[in-house]
This record gives structure tokens, C-alpha cells and sequence, in this order.
């Protein structure tokens, strides 16, 4: 029996919009013959939509608006996909599609973070399916193991590589001994890293989704202001050198969330941080521009999922495989498996956020050459109760005003660390600067 058609709006022709219209006119027969139905763009929303399907060759029977309103009002449309991007507006059209009883496919981290439960909520008044594959790792598939493959497992723990802006720039640090500016503009070069690239090297686009992974996991809203988070701002290539040659360890920006308690409100540990990983650890061999996650599940174990985390291609294929889910759903019903994608409400409080666990961690500072500075860094750590493991003094090069202490403390409390290292920063106001990095576990 032939299938009715399902009808796309598409909404945003920027890099991955324009990637994901043509991908889609592109496979067109292989879509029918796998959902036994045609998948029809019916238009696609953007501010220069005329020029943009120009570009991509669209046919006439696609529309093009600049109003995404009119894609809604549209009652044969069934299923939407929001790739604007930012908020204001993504959130307005999210939200309408979802009031609408549309099924929706968003790449929109930043949404999915800031409005999780006003989403969710929306979903599920309507029962309207929700996929956001693509806002998580680009072209890994984490969101679908997580929601569909270990649906019968319990995951309590992810860790990963989240960003791979930083990801490159830490690996062009190691690998060449760039600076970290060197490596910065390298990345803008290649197209790895924004023009204006600060949410990504201070963490605050891992922390975006970290908060998505930990809803997830818990079932619970966490809201990415209770995500603490550090950058690689502080980062320098002296500190990568120092720890492969002397810890068998490098760096990676790493993103963690482990639900510790679950119940009523969800207890859960999530944070980004820099952090110092073995030499032989599979996140340690994650370079350039790539993401990896490693989830840990009660019985399929410890899983590590690895690739391209951005990118035009990658995100395309991600935005993709969700609309085929999502219009297996609409085709089947609700006892479809493409109802996946259905998201329920929490209700209630958020989770709770809980302290990260205790960690090494190892401490740079560089500090005025004078006589009694490292006593004094001493002194200050073990007054606070953080126990020296290792401790390392460069020789100071000709001239320099400055020299590199390097300490590795033994397992601390976060916020003693953080105490510490106010306390000896404070020692020479304005002279003496720092960086920070947690080990992961031996």
C-alpha cells in the first residue's frame, strides 16, 4: 500500500541548512524505498530563501518565506526542521511547531540547554516528537544510543571530548608546539573554530551540552548554569610539554556528567574542565577537530563512541537521520520506533547539582624569580590542607622576569583547589599568573 508523503519545512540555510536541503533533494529514492514513503521539502525559511534555493537548485515546488510562521499555518506540513541557530527566535519556532502537534528536528544546543523543560513540556501536551542528534558531537550518534540503544540499560556516567574547536587547538599544541594563539588562528583558517571563538575555548559550548547529556541521563532537567566550567584560555604549550614528558599524560577539555543519586530530584555531577589524561587512554588519542564519548552503562559497560564533531557534512547526516526517525513516527503511529524521539516532562524541580568528585590536579604558576617564592606557594597550599605530590621548578631562562612552578597535588576537594589558588595569586596581585588542570583517575 503506498504511503502518504511526509512534508519538510526547513528553516535556516546556513552552512548545515544548505548541506542538509541538498543532501535530502540528493537521496530522495533511497529515503522512499527505506520508509516506503516519500520525504517532500516542502519549503524551506530563511531571510534570503529566494536566492538561497536558487543556489541549491530547489524546484518551484518547494516555497521559499521568510517567515517561518507561514511554514507553520501550513496544515500538510508535518514535521519541522529548526536550523536558525541562537535563541530568541529558534526557541519561538520550536515551541510554536511543537503547540502545532508538528514533529520537530533541531541541531540547537543552546536551546535544548536554556529550555529544556519548556520544551519537553511542549512535546508531550501534543505528543509531538522531539530529535536533537545533531546538538550533541555532530555526526556521532550519542543522543539516539542514549535515548533508543541503551534504553533498556542504566547509563550513570558520560565523559568526552565535547568541543572540537578546543580539541584542535590543544592537538596543534602538542603536536607542532604552536601557541595557543597560533593555534587559534590556524583553526579560524581551516573553519574548525568562529571568528569570535570564546564560547568555545571557555567552555561554555561543552558546558551547553553537558547540561543536554545530563538531562538525559537523569531524566531531569540540569540547567547549564549549574554546569561549572573551565576554558583552555590558561592553557600554554609549556604545560602540555611538561605533562607528556613528565606525567605520561596531555591535555583534553573534558565534559563530564554522572548522575550520583536518582529518585525524586536527581543528584548529579556535571563540570568541563581541562583535564590530564594517561598517554595510552582512548581520549587521549582523539586529535584535531574530532569528539569522543565514553559511557559507562550497569551492563553493556564501558562504550566509547568517536568522530567528526562538526562540520557542515557531519551535522547534515545527523539532522538527517533524525528527520527519517521522526517521519517513521508520523508514517507508523505511536507504537512506531520512531517515537523515539517522544520526550516527556520532568515536572517537578530540576537536579540537584552535587560537588564533582575529589582529583589531582595539577597547578601552574608563573612567578617572580625571587628568593622564598616556592616556600611561600608551599606554605599557602599546605596551610589550606592541599597535599603536594609533586612539585617542579623551571631553571629561569636568560632575563626572564618570570618562571613556571609546576605542582601536582594529591587527591583534593574542587573547591580547596579553587581556594588555593586565589590565595596564591594573591600573593603578588597582578604578577603572578596560573592554570589548572584535573587529572583524570590512573
Amino acid at each position: 500500500m503506498k504511503r502518504r508523503p511526509v512534508s519538510i519545512a526547513l528553516c535556516g540555510l546556513g552552512t548545515v541548512g544548505r548541506e542538509t536541503a541538498r543532501l535530502l533533494m540528493a537521496g530522495r529514492s533511497r529515503f522512499r524505498r527505506r520508509l516506503g514513503a516519500e520525504l517532500r521539502l516542502a519549503c524551506v525559511c530563511d531571510r534570503d530563501a529566494v536566492r538561497e534555493a536558487r543556489t541549491l537548485g530547489l524546484p518551484a515546488s518547494v516555497r521559499r518565506s521568510k517567515d517561518w510562521r507561514q511554514a507553520l499555518a501550513d496544515p500538510a506540513v508535518d514535521l519541522v526542521v529548526e536550523l536558525f541557530g541562537g535563541y530568541e527566535e529558534a526557541g519561538r519556532l520550536v515551541l510554536a511547531a511543537l503547540a502545532a502537534g508538528k514533529g520537530v528536528v533541531t541541531a540547537n544546543k543552546l536551546l535544548l540547554s536554556r529550555r529544556w523543560d519548556a520544551l519537553a513540556a511542549a512535546a508531550e501536551r501534543k505528543g509531538a516528537p522531539l530529535h536533537f542528534e545533531a546538538a550533541v558531537a555532530g555526526g556521532v550518534p550519542i543522543i539516539r544510543t542514549l535515548r533508543a540503544g541503551l534504553a533498556a540499560d542504566r547509563v550513570d556516567e558520560v565523559h568526552g571530548i565535547l568541543n572540537g574547536t578546543t580539541n584542535f587547538i590543544l592537538s596543534a599544541m602538542a603536536h607542532s608546539g604552536a601557541t595557543r594563539t597560533d593555534a587559534v588562528r590556524e583553526a579560524q583558517r581551516l573553519g574548525y573554530a568562529e571568528k569570535d571563538p570564546t564560547l568555545d575555548l571557555n567552555g561554555t559550548d561543552a558546558a551547553h551540552k553537558v547540561s543536554i547529556l545530563a538531562s538525559l541521563l537523569a531524566g531531569r532537567w540540569l540547567p547549564p548554569a549549574a554546569v561549572p566550567r573551565d576554558g583552555i584560555e590558561a592553557v600554554d604549550t609549556a604545560d602540555i610539554a611538561w605533562a607528556v614528558a613528565e606525567l605520561k599524560r596531555t591535555v583534553r577539555l573534558v565534559g563530564t556528567a554522572i548522575v550520583r543519586g536518582r529518585g525524586e530530584t536527581p543528584a548529579v555531577e556535571a563540570h568541563v574542565r581541562p583535564t590530564l589524561v594517561p598517554l595510552l587512554h582512548p581520549l587521549a588519542g582523539v586529535h584535531g577537530g574530532n569528539n569522543a564519548l565514553l559511557v559507562r552503562a550497569a551492563s553493556a559497560g564501558e562504550l566509547m563512541f568517536y568522530g567528526p564533531g562538526a562540520g557542515a557534512g557531519p551535522t547534515a547526516s545527523a539532522v538527517l537521520a533524525d528527520v527519517l526517525a521522526a517521519a517513521g513516527g508520523i508514517l507508523g503511529g505511536p507504537d512506531n520506533p520512531g517515537q523515539e524521539g517522544m520526550l516527556e516532562a520532568s515536572g517537578g524541580r530540576p537536579c540537584r547539582a552535587v560537588a564533582e568528585a575529589p582529583a589531582p590536579h595539577y597547578l601552574r604558576f608563573s612567578v617572580r624569580d625571587v628568593p622564598g617564592a616556592l616556600a611561600r606557594i608551599a606554605g599557602v597550599l599546605g596551610k589550606l590542607g592541599v597535599s603536594i605530590a609533586r612539585i617542579h621548578q623551571d631553571d629561569p631562562p636568560g632575563g626572564a622576569r618570570s618562571v613556571p612552578v609546576h605542582i601536582v597535588t594529591h587527591t583534593a576537594e574542587r573547591a580547596v583547589i579553587d581556594k588555593a589558588r586565589r590565595a596564591v595569586t594573591a600573593l603578588s596581585p597582578g604578577e603572578v599568573s596560573h592554570a589548572c588542570l584535573r587529572l583524570w583517575p590512573a
